[in-house]
């Protein structure tokens, strides 16, 4: 029996699967818009417009990897609380990873990265809206994977929609 207080008995017989762990901010304006950037070449999903985030460093806690990678994708800062809003698995880059999704207010001076190439401010309803099921089916071409991706972001869409409303 081990003397670490956090492992059990049968050490070695149990092994969960490993995720890592990334963060995505629907980051509203005052006038109730979200903010969506355009992927940049070279990423995951080039081209497509996606809500702002990205991976946690190491020894980061969601809560500060959701402020940072906001700040480092459009230059925006959250105004007051962040709340967690939704998680979902996805696979992307060559690994299996845990989506934490998050909402918070901000202001509208976007100063885009190198990693997107355009924004928008959109309504949410269209943003949880425009995943149906056919556009889906059409921008996963068969892929599985982004099919999956794609229903669990427009999931998570809705999961917005309903917190929003309270």
């Amino acid at each position: 029996m081990s003397d670490d207080q956090l492992m059990g008995f049968g050490e070695g017989t149990f092994d969960p699967p490993r995720f890592s762990i990334s963060t995505a901010i629907y980051a509203e304006r005052a006038d109730n818009k979200i903010l969506l950037l355009r992927r940049a070449e070279g990423s995951a999903m080039a081209g497509a417009y996606f809500l702002p985030g990205g991976v946690l460093d190491e020894g980061e806690e969601p809560y500060e990897a959701a402020r940072r990678e906001l700040r480092e994708e459009s230059g925006l800062e959250i105004i007051g609380d962040l709340t967690m809003v939704g998680a979902y698995p996805m696979w992307v880059y060559g690994r299996e990873f845990m989506q934490l999704t998050f909402h918070g207010n901000v202001g509208d001076d976007v100063k885009l990265s190198h990693e997107h190439t355009a924004h928008r401010w959109v309504d949410p309803s269209e943003f949880a809206g425009r995943l149906t099921p056919d556009v889906i089916t059409s921008m996963a071409d068969g892929n599985e994977r982004i099919h999956r991706l794609l229903t669990n972001i427009a999931e998570d869409g809705q999961r917005y929609l309903k917190y929003r409303a309270g």
